[in-house]
């Protein structure tokens, strides 16, 4: 589905796949399905809260199952959205630093998914270092994300993370990243060349950030808006939020301050329904 057609038109066939599982007896499968199923909810936008009520139900689910795997990709999600509302965020890193060290050896499936979660994490918390220091170490974790929209959503926070690395660099690690950042950026459009809806405002908000890195403030200018605009006309509220976060960035180092403010503030607002408790403190921190 989600390769032609928008991942919230993904969500209700998954959890049809998961009943339909359930019916035959095929539990590999339905967990399966319901592990996608959560997934998507975050990818799409779907409030904190509400993800986690469906996680904490969906783990009890899989204990009963005892499917173990899909069970810690479920706890993965579980503690990343618990980091992201600010509930008892060393516990989380915790949890996922335990999950990365036993799936180190014999599970590069849920190594993967550590990583794509922590990057999450690093990216709504503008922890760019960071997260370049963990895409440059996870190595190419498309590998093992095979066909799910994970993959996608992968490409595009490390194409971010490596933009950002490239404007704080100087030098041969400037163009080094800024290559790296290429590279991803061709995957995407890739994708969306082949009729993939779901990456129209990743490629506005990487576009954004490359005319930044590039000194090209009108067409940095122009793909802020749109990425603002396809985010919300989707309902995507998580990347509208970090779309807003990246704009005010931007005009404040421009010295802007009047849509510098405009945009943290309407990230604010986006962030705090959404649900991210977490960052509201952080952007209060500063504001």
């Amino acid at each position: 589905y989600h390769w032609t057609s928008p991942l919230h038109d993904s969500i209700e066939p998954l959890l049809k796949g998961y009943q339909v599982g359930l019916e035959l007896g095929d539990n590999d499968r339905a967990c399966f399905c319901l592990v996608g199923r959560m997934y998507y909810l975050f990818f799409t936008g779907r409030t904190l809260g509400s993800i986690q009520q469906e996680l904490e139900a969906a783990a009890n689910v899989m204990t009963q199952l005892k499917q173990e795997e899909s069970k810690l990709k479920i706890t993965i999600l579980l503690s990343s959205v618990k980091k992201l509302r600010g509930l008892d965020p060393e516990a989380s890193d915790k949890m996922l630093d335990s999950i990365l060290a036993s799936a180190a050896e014999t599970r590069n499936n849920l190594s993967a998914y550590v990583s794509v979660m922590k990057l999450e994490v690093f990216v709504f918390f503008q922890q760019w270092k960071e997260a370049v220091d963990l895409v440059q170490k996870a190595g190419n974790v498309r590998l093992f994300l095979s066909s799910t929209f994970v993959v996608v959503r992968y490409t595009f926070l490390e194409a971010l993370a490596y933009l950002k690395a490239a404007q704080s660099s100087s030098g041969w690690k400037k163009r080094q990243m800024k290559k790296c950042a290429h590279k991803t950026i061709q995957l995407i459009r890739g994708w969306a060349k082949n009729g993939n809806v779901n990456v129209v405002h990743y490629l506005r908000i990487l576009g954004a950030e490359l005319a930044v890195l590039n000194g090209k403030k009108n067409k940095a200018k122009k793909n802020f808006s749109a990425a603002i605009i396809t985010s919300s006309r989707n309902g995507l509220l998580h990347d509208r939020a970090l779309a807003h976060e990246l704009a005010s960035a931007y005009f404040k180092a421009q010295g802007d301050d009047y849509w510098g403010k405009y945009h943290i503030e309407r990230s604010r607002a986006c962030y705090q329904e959404w649900g991210c408790g977490e960052k509201v403190k952080k952007l209060d921190a500063i504001m």
